[in-house]
């Protein structure tokens, strides 16, 4: 071999061990990666948990790391509700992995996270910047058309429906095999029924159908055609009772304080005869049961976890159970416990509104338990509020009940709009549409439904409604109301 080529081959040999060492590490990197996802898409969180964090400590060198940061981001965010925790993942990605295919991922969830935080509108503008981020700096990603449509979000957020409307349809057309696409498509349909447009939302819906049959979006988009049917096809709605409807729960179905349609259409019953809520498949059979010593009230986190109230605590989901304590008024003194509860709900963002007894108004706790204080903006009046329902706009609507009036406030407890007392006798209970027409459970009137404005709708009642004192509704718009005068369950539709 000639001197020259031999000073070749010399080097080449050296650098081989390096890298056949950096290309093992490479690959069991990946294989930890793509074993984590496996895991995760099992539902064995912390096994994939572990995987992730393997990736970030010991292969650091590796292209694997700034997925492995966004996996780890992704579980803060949606398993342990660790905004902080989140935040600083997805920041790791984009300031050290800014050139990896992670990088457009963390500024999508931070995004996400934003906007989930956001109740300003510069909040909402620094939201959509994270999402227009994608699209600038990384126009081939397949992320682009998930922060597109997440655009659509703010804007709906901010009430520009028509910017909404048109980024949504946007994503629908020019990305059809994004995962995305069919979300946008429903939500173009959900945004133009928010508009006031049920005829132009109902095609949209249909297009869900007709283009992506096989995606769980189309079931939904067919629950929204019928619950729109039901109160659009005709000049006024017109709900009937249905005479097939029976749920058989014994003691259970005595002294019942609220009802609650879950995402997983289990209908959830609390019942005081019982001190429990318990959960009734479509068939009728009863399922889980939720004890609580004097059950209050059934609301949906934004999580759609079923946040249930009794008298000295709050369940949220199954495990998680929340006292609340007012701060010592002195140094050394005990914290004193809230002992009355009336009604809670937890709002976007985390923080839970729970309706006091003893002092006649409604605060607010943080996510930790502490007192953030009290909800209405500006307003001391005493408030008799039994009933918290936050809708998928994250408006606000308090029942009270002494004051027979609902009123709807955004995040920061400020009110918009009022209804009653005018036409509310004795109100007992109140659900929302996805549409935001609000029915209102009334003792002596039967339900009384309001548009979105706070203007009659129309009415349902008959004469097997003898005493409304709880009610819900389905995917499809239908009517449960508890009728305390029979001790039954009577759905409409």
């Amino acid at each position: 071999m000639s001197p020259r080529l031999l000073l070749l081959v010399v080097p080449l040999l050296a650098l081989a061990p390096s890298a056949i060492a950096q290309e093992g590490a490479e690959e069991q990197a990946q294989r930890l990666l793509e074993d984590g996802r496996a895991y995760r898409d099992q539902g064995k969180l912390k096994q994939a948990l572990d995987n992730f964090n393997i990736v970030v400590s010991s292969f650091a060198g590796t292209e694997a790391v700034g997925q492995a940061w966004l996996e780890i981001g992704r579980y803060r965010m949606e398993v342990d509700g660790n905004e902080k925790g989140a935040r600083e993942a997805f920041e790791q990605v984009s300031r050290e992995h800014a050139q990896s295919d992670a990088a457009p991922g963390a500024y999508h969830y931070l995004g996400l996270l934003t906007l989930d935080q956001a109740m300003t509108p510069s909040q909402l503008d620094d939201a959509l910047a994270q999402f227009a981020r994608v699209e600038t700096l990384y126009p081939r990603s397949p992320w682009v058309p998930r922060s597109l449509q997440a655009a659509a979000l703010v804007h709906r957020r901010a009430g520009r429906y028509e910017d909404a409307v048109a980024l949504n349809r946007r994503v629908a057309l020019e990305y059809p095999e994004s995962d995305a696409a069919p979300r946008a498509q429903f939500e173009a349909g959900h945004v133009l029924a928010l508009q006031g447009k049920p005829r132009l939302a109902m095609e949209e819906f249909q297009q869900v159908r007709n283009r992506f049959p096989e995606d769980p979006w189309a079931e939904s988009a067919l629950e929204k055609i019928t619950a729109l049917y039901r109160l659009h096809a005709t000049a006024r709605p017109v709900f009937t009772l249905d005479s097939g409807f029976s749920v058989p729960g014994g003691n259970v179905l005595k002294e019942v304080r609220a009802l609650l349609v879950a995402p997983d259409r289990r209908l959830w019953v609390a019942s005081k005869k019982t001190n429990s809520a318990v959960a009734f498949d479509a068939s009728g059979k009863m399922g889980e049961s939720l004890t609580g010593r004097e059950p209050r009230t059934l609301s949906l986190a934004p999580s759609g976890e079923v946040v249930f109230a009794a008298e000295s605590a709050v369940r949220l989901g199954s495990r998680d159970i929340r006292s609340f304590f007012f701060p010592p008024e002195k140094p050394g003194e005990e914290r004193k416990p809230l002992e009355k509860i009336r009604a809670a709900a937890v709002v976007p963002g985390g923080s839970i509104l729970v309706s006091d007894e003893k002092n006649d108004t409604v605060f607010r706790f943080g996510i930790a338990g502490e007192l953030r204080g009290r909800f209405f903006q500006g307003d001391a009046r005493k408030r008799e509020v039994t009933r918290i329902v936050v809708d998928g706009e994250r408006g606000i609507y308090l029942l009270d009940r002494k004051e027979k009036m609902v009123a709807i406030c955004d995040e920061s407890g400020r009110t918009l709009r009022t209804i009653g007392p005018s036409g509310l006798r004795k109100p007992n209970d109140i659900a929302v549409d996805a549409f935001r027409n609000v029915y209102v459970a009334d003792q002596d009137e039967g339900v009384l439904v309001f548009n979105p404005q706070g203007e009659p709708f129309f009415e349902i009642a008959g004469p097997e409604m003898k005493k409304a004192s709880a009610i819900t509704l389905d995917a499809t718009g239908a009517v449960l109301v508890y009728d305390d005068g029979s001790d039954r369950i009577l759905r409409y539709r």
